[in-house]
């Protein structure tokens, strides 16, 4: 399992390399849903340590949402960093997945090809499909449990 800040810098260092187009704050947050998502499906588990909020325009993960705010609907320009250490000795760190770990990174590039073409419009308009993970709730800001994105019948 990796942090949120982990996965969505994996997807941040494709946009970087420019092999992923438009990667808005809105855009990458779907990419994240729909990773945790197929994840889910194949290996029953989570990838993301995190758990989605149901907000009104699609699920998001509170951290990555709050570090990534101020880009509003502009392209990601540079990595999460995270300042770690203690009081006596301490250094900004950017998370990131192992670069051997073959299967999570074959993972991010699937959802690239499968969905980094998209707009994030048309991105969060599927993740508020009749049935969907996000449907089945109603309030803003709650938990949308993995349980649920894992069964979403929307996501194949």
């Amino acid at each position: 399992m990796y942090s949120a800040f982990s996965v969505a810098n994996a997807f941040i260092k494709r946009g970087l390399e420019g092999r992923l187009p438009g990667l808005t704050p809105m855009k990458l947050q779907k990419l994240l849903f729909f990773t945790q998502a197929w994840y889910l499906k194949v290996v029953g588990e989570p990838l993301i340590d995190e758990i989605f909020t149901r907000r009104e325009n699609g699920p998001i993960l509170p951290s990555v949402y709050y570090q990534l705010k101020d880009y509003d609907e502009r392209i990601v320009g540079q990595t999460i960093r995270i300042l770690g250490g203690s009081d006596s000795r301490y250094e900004w760190k950017v998370p990131v997945l192992r670069e051997d770990d073959e299967n999570t990174w074959e993972l991010i590039d699937a959802i690239i090809g499968s969905y980094g073409h998209l707009s994030p419009r048309v991105l969060s308009d599927m993740t508020h499909l009749p049935g969907s993970a996000w449907s089945q709730g109603s309030v803003l800001c709650e938990a949308i449990p993995n349980e649920a994105i894992r069964l979403d019948p929307t996501i194949t």
